[in-house]
Parts: structure tokens; C-alpha cells; sequence
């Protein structure tokens, strides 16, 4: 080969170079061929790849394009496309794409890149088509596969996608993405002991597929197996200490692990934020002003959706004063629906943020001149608080959908009340405590229009008991806390109804440890998941409804109280064990509804379930008392949101 340091270096060898990661000698290569050669096609197109591939995509643009300009090749105009698309420029990286089809018609990759530009442009069905042709082309295509199936779980599709990903296994019996993928599609059909299968022999095949370790990991929980799952989150983070996402899993396990408490939160945080937030490039803050003007305030979630997140958002976000804040919303949710197009049209700007890197997410934000950036997702699932790591607003606050400190020193405000974070537990957040003068949370009443009835027990059956809590929070104390419920009520019946009771091995292994607290099985129904408007409508078959421990019921105690049933809560340890106490405070139910120890919370349930008739007047009087209540009365919750965001603009 010639030596890089001579004049004349063929293309080869400045191949060679750029292959072998030595891409100062490369480009140098490049460079003498051009100097001799200036109309060389493959030296310009080399040469724009590496420039690309090193970051500066306007260079690498601009070279490829000039390769164009003296030969048409389809390899130009597929690397042009992969250079726009890292630029941001989708539509020019689609119009490359194009041209590279025009010249191959015939190459499945042509097909199988056009599929997954459609997919981020949202047009699933041209997506689909665009990786069928390709598959077609090239039977067997793994990749193509896999991606059509993840395509299928974002438009809903479980049945399609796990066809998609069974066949890709059928194709490569070992690829351990396939296995994995076909995992978390089980897990979305709530089948979650064959999913639980699949991640295991997907790690079989890879034992360091850190996302496999993590998703099984959230299954385990799903299952009930907190300490397996914990486990799982760890094997993630010891082959990838760099993953952001197990970590954040970890925090949001703990929350449900009566043996962990606020101090673990603390110290875990603080850890995920030294891991994933420690080294990111952090912008200055934006010098502030007070002029009269309105707030951007820019809004980021996951979960702009039929979803807790969305539901308390809601009506908030439509009652917001415009004369106050000006509301963006920043939306990194693959699944939109019904409730994603009324937060859409609340907000005054929508910004879809699905499959944008941090650093480009953070460009947009600072170009939309957002003054506070608000997180509503903490370390629950498909986060970005590394984005929030690279301080793209001024202030930042987390608010809603997390129950605990994010860790983040870019994080200045947490938005609470008095009931989830009481005095004296500042020191266990890293971010200034901001407290709303009622609950934190303001409930947006279902559009599905579901009458409360009557209650059920006075028509001569037995008092049913009603939890319609994730697997998860049913703790073994829990469990036994239920069962002294039952044991004080022999005659009373226990309904649990959440999407993870769809499984049997979840339905049998909850069975067997009431079982072992005297409590027979024909005294328990379970249930999974149902549409919403039947879901509410579960409600009127219950009498009483009861909260669980260490974690409690927080949608679930809205809707049910919305739904005219009283929840027995105990006061817990933890912000997630006091959310419904938030609400019951705030109702003036405390008084009847929250317990202080778990002798507190059986008398307390057996004092309901003695009178009938007065926990029929409170059932018949509860829509109307939650609807008059600050609970939901958001303009006048959003006019305390506001002053608390002008307030912590002020704040020095």
C-alpha cells in the first residue's frame, strides 16, 4: 500500500484509512486525490461520508453532492440520504432516498431505508409497504423484520407485530433482537409469562443484551417478582453501565419495595445522575427577564395519551390563561390517540420529539424560546431526563408523573403539596420544593359518561371489595393486609382487575400466597384489562374499594372516587403511598378513608362495610362532591400552576 504521507495515495488506500477508524489520515488522503483529481466522483463521495460519519453534516452534504454533480450512482444518493437524516433534513433525505430507487428498484436496502424514514416521517402505512417490498425482495430480511414488527406495536397492531418477529426467528432461529422484540409484543398482549420466556432465550443466545435484561426485568415486575426484577435492572446496567433507562427502572422499582425508602431514593438518583446526566455538554442559562409578558412554558412526556399523564394534564393545559403562559408541548410518545389530539389542540405548540437525540431536542427547545421546561415523566418509562441534563431551558421542574426526586442538578423545582411531601423532607430532593396549595394533581373527569349505580351490596349479595391496582403494588404486605381485611369480613369477596391478571401464572401465583394467609380461593376474582368505558363501569360492582402498601392507588383513587367508591388508603412512607391521601385530604374524607397504621385500616374498612346505608349516601353524593372540589377545578388550579411558575422565574 502507499504510505499516507506520500503525495499519491490511490483511493484504496484512503479506503483502507477510513475503514480502519484512522480518519485524520483519511480525510488527508481524500484530499491529495481531490487536489490532483478535482472532478473525482468516489473521492468526493468518501470524502463527505467520513466528513458525516465525524459529525459535520453540512460539509459531508455538500461534498456527496458535489460526487453528484459529475456522476450519478445509487451508494451517492443512499449515503446523501443517511447524511440529511442525521442533519435533521428529512424531506431532502427522502428525495435521495427516491433518487436511489429510481437507479435500484430491485435493492431490498433501497426499500428497507425508505421504511424506516416513513416510519419517522409517521406514515405507518407506506412504511409498511416499504418493508414488505423489501422482505419480498430479500426473504428473510431479519432487520426488516424487526422493524416492521416495532412498526406494528407503535400503530397498535400486537397480532401483526408478533407475526413480524416470529418470522424473523424463523429466519435466524439465534438473533437475540428478535427474541427480545418478540418479548416486549407479549408483554403488550399481557402475556407475560411467554414473554418472560422469550427475553430468557434471548439472553441465552446474548447474555449481555443489556435491553433484554432490562425488559425482563419489567416483566418480572408485571409479575409481582420485585427483588427478580431488581435483579434483572442490575445484570442491564452491569453489561451496560451506561444505560440510562435500567437505571431510571431501578428508581421506579424501588418505589414499590416496602424495604426500600426515601433515603434509597436519594442515593439512586443521585447515582443515575453522576451515570447518565454527569458528562453532557450543559448550555448557560439564559439571562432572565421580568418583562410584562407571557411564560413559554414547554411541557415533555411520554405519555401524552390515553394515560395518567394525559388524563391529569388535560383539562390544565386547555384552562391555562394565555395572558400568563404561552404552553408547548414536547411530545416523545410513539402511540397518539384520542386524548394526544385534545392536549394537542390545548397546547400552542406541538412537538413531536420521537426518535430526535438529546442535543437536537435541546436546539429546537432553545429556538422555541421556552423560559421553564417542565418534565412529566421522571424515571418512568421511555424518559428524557438526559435531555433535561443538558439544561436546554433555564428552569426546569419536575411535575406529575413522577413521585420522587429526579437526582438531576439541572433540575431546579419539584411541583408538590403538603400531603405528598410534608415539611421536613426537603433534604431527600435534590430540587427546590415547590408545594401547590391543594393536591399537586388536577383530575380531568372521563369523557366516557359512565352513571355511578347503586350500591351493589344492598341488593342482598355479598359486600364485594374492589382493587383495581397494577400487579405490582400487590406487596406481600399488601397481601397480608388484605387478608386481615377479609379475615374481619368473612362474607365479603375481593375483586382484583388490572391488564397483568390476564395471565394465569400471575392469577395462580397471587391465589397461592393468599392462600397462605387463610383466604380461599373462590373468595378472590381477578380480572385483566377491559376498555375504559367497561373499566369504569367495573366500579358499580364494587362496595368499597381499598388502596394498597407501600405503594398506593393514585388514577385508580381518582377514578374510583369519581366512580362514587370510597377508598380506604394508609398513610404511607413514601410520596407514592400518599398520593390518595392527597386526594382524601383535599376531599375532607380523610377523617373516614386514610388509616395510620394497618389495625387502623381494617376497623376503618369494617366501620363502611357495617353500615350500608351510610356508605350508600357517601357513594351517592361522591361524583358531585369531587366535581365541586379542588380536584377538579382547574382553572383554578392552573392559576396557582402559573403563579408558581412567575414565582420560580423571579426566584434568584
Amino acid at each position: 500500500m502507499t504510505d499516507s504521507r506520500t503525495a499519491r495515495p490511490s483511493i484504496t488506500d484512503a479506503l483502507t484509512l477510513h475503514n480502519d477508524g484512522r480518519g485524520d489520515e483519511a480525510e488527508r488522503a481524500y484530499r491529495q486525490i481531490l487536489k490532483r483529481e478535482p472532478r473525482n466522483p468516489d473521492a468526493w463521495h468518501l470524502l463527505g461520508v467520513l466528513q458525516s460519519e465525524r459529525g459535520d453534516h453540512n460539509a459531508g452534504i455538500a461534498s456527496i453532492r458535489t460526487a453528484l454533480s459529475f456522476r450519478e450512482a445509487l451508494e451517492y444518493h443512499l449515503n446523501l440520504g443517511s447524511a440529511l437524516l442525521d442533519a435533521g433534513r428529512v424531506d431532502e433525505a427522502l428525495d435521495a432516498l427516491m433518487a436511489a430507487l429510481r437507479l435500484g428498484p430491485d435493492r431490498a436496502d433501497v426499500h428497507f431505508r425508505l421504511g424506516n424514514l416513513f416510519r419517522l416521517q409517521r406514515r405507518p402505512n407506506e412504511s409498511v409497504a416499504a418493508y414488505r417490498q423489501a422482505i419480498a425482495l430479500q426473504p428473510g430480511f431479519v432487520e426488516a423484520l424487526n422493524n416492521l414488527g416495532s412498526l406494528f406495536l407503535e400503530v397498535g397492531q400486537t397480532d401483526a407485530a408478533i407475526a413480524a418477529f416470529t418470522d424473523a426467528i424463523q429466519a435466524a432461529p439465534t438473533n437475540a433482537e428478535s427474541h427480545c422484540n418478540l418479548g416486549y409484543a407479549l408483554d403488550q398482549q399481557d402475556r407475560l409469562g411467554e414473554a418472560a420466556a422469550a427475553y430468557r432465550v434471548a439472553l441465552a443466545f446474548r447474555p449481555d443484551f443489556a435491553l433484554a435484561w432490562s425488559n425482563l426485568g419489567n416483566t418480572l415486575k408485571g409479575q409481582g417478582h420485585l427483588h427478580q426484577a431488581m435483579a434483572a435492572y442490575r445484570s442491564a446496567l452491569t453489561h451496560r453501565p451506561d444505560f440510562p433507562m435500567a437505571h431510571s427502572n431501578i428508581l421506579m422499582a424501588q418505589h414499590y419495595v416496602p424495604e426500600c425508602g426515601n433515603a434509597d431514593y436519594l442515593a439512586a438518583a443521585r447515582d443515575w445522575a453522576e451515570r447518565s446526566g454527569g458528562g453532557l455538554p450543559v448550555t448557560a442559562p439564559v439571562v432572565r427577564d421580568d418583562r410584562p409578558r407571557p411564560l413559554r412554558i414547554g411541557y415533555v412526556s411520554s405519555d401524552f395519551n390515553s394515560h395518567p399523564v394525559g388524563y391529569f394534564l388535560e383539562s390544565v393545559l386547555r384552562a391555562h390563561d394565555r395572558s400568563a403562559v404561552t404552553a408547548f408541548g414536547y411530545a416523545n410518545n410513539g402511540r397518539t390517540d384520542d386524548v394526544t389530539e385534545s392536549l394537542r389542540a390545548a397546547a400552542d405548540g406541538w412537538r413531536p420529539i420521537v426518535g430526535m437525540d438529546d442535543a437536537t431536542v435541546a436546539d429546537l427547545i432553545r429556538r422555541d424560546g421556552i423560559d421553564i421546561l417542565v418534565d412529566l415523566s421522571g424515571h418512568t418509562g421511555n424518559n428524557r431526563l438526559t435531555l433535561f441534563a443538558r439544561r436546554p431551558a433555564p428552569i426546569q421542574a419536575s411535575w406529575l408523573g413522577y413521585f420522587g426526586t429526579t437526582g438531576l442538578p439541572t433540575m431546579d423545582w419539584i411541583i408538590a403539596d403538603r400531603h405528598v411531601l410534608p415539611p421536613g423532607e426537603e433534604s431527600l430532593f435534590t430540587e427546590k420544593v415547590w408545594r401547590l396549595p391543594d393536591s399537586y394533581l388536577c383530575f380531568t373527569p372521563p369523557a366516557e359518561e359512565v352513571p355511578v349505580g347503586p350500591l351493589p351490596a344492598l341488593s342482598g349479595g355479598p359486600v364485594t371489595l374492589g382493587a383495581f391496582h397494577n400487579r405490582a403494588k400487590i406487596t406481600r404486605p399488601t397481601v397480608a393486609l388484605w387478608a386481615q381485611v377479609l379475615a374481619a369480613l368473612p362474607q365479603a369477596r375481593l375483586l382484583l382487575k388490572s391488564r397483568e391478571f390476564g395471565d394465569y401464572g400471575v392469577r395462580q401465583a397471587l391465589r397461592d400466597q393468599f392462600a397462605a394467609h387463610g383466604v380461599a380461593a373462590n373468595r378472590l376474582r381477578m380480572e385483566g384489562k377491559t376498555p375504559r368505558a367497561d373499566y369504569f363501569n367495573s366500579h358499580n360492582r364494587i362496595d368499597l374499594a381499598l388502596s394498597p402498601t407501600p405503594f398506593g392507588g393514585g388514577t385508580t383513587t381518582a377514578e374510583s372516587l369519581w366512580m362514587g367508591v370510597p377508598v380506604v388508603t394508609l398513610r404511607g412512607d413514601r410520596w407514592a403511598g400518599r398520593i390518595g391521601v392527597s386526594f382524601l385530604e383535599t376531599l375532607g374524607l380523610a377523617d373516614r378513608l386514610v388509616a395510620d397504621s394497618p389495625e387502623d385500616y381494617v376497623a376503618k374498612t369494617a366501620a363502611l362495610v357495617g353500615d350500608l346505608e351510610s356508605l350508600s349516601a357517601l357513594r351517592a353524593g361522591l361524583r358531585e362532591r369531587i366535581r365541586q372540589s379542588p380536584l377538579c377545578d382547574a382553572p383554578t388550579f392552573a392559576r396557582s400552576l402559573e403563579k408558581a411558575y412567575r414565582s420560580m422565574w423571579r426566584a434568584p
